[in-house]
Formats: C-alpha cells, sequence, structure tokens
C-alpha cells in the first residue's frame, strides 16, 4: 500500500490508500455494457481512500441508476482514452470499486494472491465462462458489511 492507478493514456492517475475491502467480478449486464467485457473485475475500497494525483479535468462521470440492485453507481472514466477507472457509490455509498487492470500495482507477480473472492450477478454469466476457483457464487448482489 498504496496503490496507483491509471487509464490507458496515462493522462489521469491515482492512488489508493487503504487496503481492499474484497476483490470481486461482476457480470450484470450494466458493468458488461460499460466496459464492453463479460464480466469486471473489481477491487472493492472504502468510500473515501482514492485521491486523484493527476488529470482530474479528463474524468468524466456517467450516473448509472438502471442498477438492478437499485443502487445507483456513479461511473468514472478518461474523457481523452475513454478507459473506465472506478465506481462511486457501491454498497450504499459505503464502497467504491476500482478495476482492477486500472491497478498498476496489480499487473504483477503478487498476481496469484490478487484473484477475486467472489463473483456476483452468476445467473448473468456468459455461458462459457468457468468459475472462478475457490470464489463465493451470488446469483445475485446480496447486502454485506465492510
Amino acid at each position: 500500500m498504496p496503490f496507483h492507478g491509471t487509464c490507458l493514456c496515462g493522462g489521469i492517475t491515482f492512488q489508493v490508500d487503504e487496503n481492499p475491502v474484497v476483490i470481486s467480478c461482476c457480470h450484470c449486464l450494466n458493468c458488461k455494457k460499460y466496459t464492453g467485457t463479460v464480466f469486471t473485475t473489481n477491487v472493492v475500497f472504502p468510500t473515501g481512500s482514492l485521491t486523484m494525483t493527476k488529470g482530474k479535468e479528463l474524468l468524466s462521470t456517467f450516473r448509472d441508476g438502471a442498477q438492478d440492485s437499485g443502487n445507483a453507481l456513479q461511473r468514472n472514466f478518461c474523457s481523452r482514452c475513454g478507459s473506465p477507472l472506478y465506481n462511486d457509490g457501491g454498497d450504499s455509498g459505503k464502497t467504491l470499486a476500482v478495476f482492477y487492470s486500472a491497478l498498476i500495482d496489480f499487473g504483477t507477480e503478487d498476481e496469484k494472491d490478487r484473484k477475486p473472492e467472489v463473483e456476483y450477478y452468476t445467473k448473468d454469466r456468459a455461458a462459457w465462462v468457468h468459475p472462478v476457483e475457490g470464489a463465493k457464487q451470488a446469483r445475485t448482489k446480496p447486502g454485506r458489511e465492510i
């Protein structure tokens, strides 16, 4: 710790000064549409633990109020390169979820120790995607305390 992140073009950099609450995958339809992938991998931190270190003026936000959970998310991305960076407002405002690939510290040898602990919305998982070995499987997203 701390953890460092960046967008694809390098215009935005940020730092997270807390340890992750959980590492998760989400197979919900909104996450898939937002990223253009079959699921997202998220490193979840307490709200308020992320600090922008460069490029705050490039940060754009989309308010995603159509969540199956009823919980609106602020989806934050780089306005220059379009990289999704993190979502604010998760768990009724208690957490923020940084996309795994945005954290430069997570593409290292230690990656084997940083695998998802839980998968959410497995009811929407693509048929050809297999469960992460050892991860809890949640059909939707049950509430949790941090």
